[in-house]
């Protein structure tokens, strides 16, 4: 199978995953960060997931490949849930306010029933994201990329528990550890891509007081260092499969998507 219809494959796996553990709305969580957990958990287990033809609701006539039957999955499938549900209630900026209060809503019930699988971890993230909510309120900083840089270790950690058990102590630190430079690089392309939006609608940015070519500068240049710690730690880790993928997506994907952020030009979906 081809790295990108395998990357694809992952991505309508978790979709589909969402929807048997929590109904059709919650798909509406599907992500493409939880979608490369999902793969590089399963690049790292022992057992591979099965693959299989179907087709998906938004393309009911065309089957194409479907990655299914992995924990990993199914773990995804609950922090995506977990994730997205934690974060709309969070969501109490002018502009979020609506928006996270129906999506909130929309997932109370789902997100009430992944709290009660992962009850510390759930609690962990809360505060974590009141902390970050808190901190987007004062001055503009980095600051919150290092909170947000702290939530994905905790599900990283999580997921060594729950999906990869047979993993070495040393690797698992790894890989946790590697949650917060993954973190904090997902934060700060976020910020600078809605860097020109929330200067133009006034509202709070890491970048914000600074020039969109100042902006675009220091931001490069921070996501460069969160992109070479990852590479030297996504290269140490033992793949059981998938390995090519994974090596794409840290060391060609994640500049790629920085240049692309950075010169100002809109990504394309799968």
């Amino acid at each position: 199978m081809k790295e990108f219809t395998r990357f694809r494959a992952a991505y309508c796996g978790l979709c589909k995953q969402i929807s048997e553990q929590y109904g059709q709305i919650p798909r509406m969580s599907v992500s493409y960060d939880l979608t490369f957990l999902s793969l590089l958990l399963i690049s790292l287990s022992s057992d591979d997931a099965q693959v299989e033809l179907e087709s998906c609701i938004l393309n009911p006539l065309k089957k194409k490949p479907i990655l299914k039957d992995h924990k990993a999955l199914e773990f995804c499938a609950d922090m995506s849930i977990l994730l997205t549900w934690l974060k709309a209630k969070d969501d109490t900026g002018d502009e979020k306010k609506i928006k996270g209060v129906i999506m909130s809503a929309a997932l109370r019930r789902s997100g009430l029933k992944a709290k009660r699988l992962y009850p510390k971890l759930s609690e962990k993230m809360a505060l974590l994201l009141k902390e970050l909510n808190l901190a987007e309120k004062g001055k503009p900083s980095l600051i919150p990329a290092d909170i947000f840089g702290s939530i994905l270790p905790e599900i990283f950690s999580s997921a060594v528990a729950a999906v990869l058990s047979e993993l070495t102590p040393e690797f698992a630190a790894a890989l946790t550890d590697s949650g917060k430079n993954l973190g904090r690089w997902t934060y700060l392309i976020d910020a600078i891509d809605d860097y020109e939006h929330d200067t133009h609608n006034n509202e709070w940015n890491p970048f914000s007081g600074l020039s969109l070519e100042q902006a675009r500068k220091e931001a490069n240049q921070f996501l460069i260092e969160e992109e070479i710690k990852l590479d030297r730690t996504f290269a140490l880790l033992p793949y059981e499969r998938d390995g090519s993928i994974i090596y794409n997506v840290v060391v060609l994907g994640l500049p790629s998507v920085r240049d692309i952020v950075i010169q100002g030009e809109k990504l394309e979906k799968l």
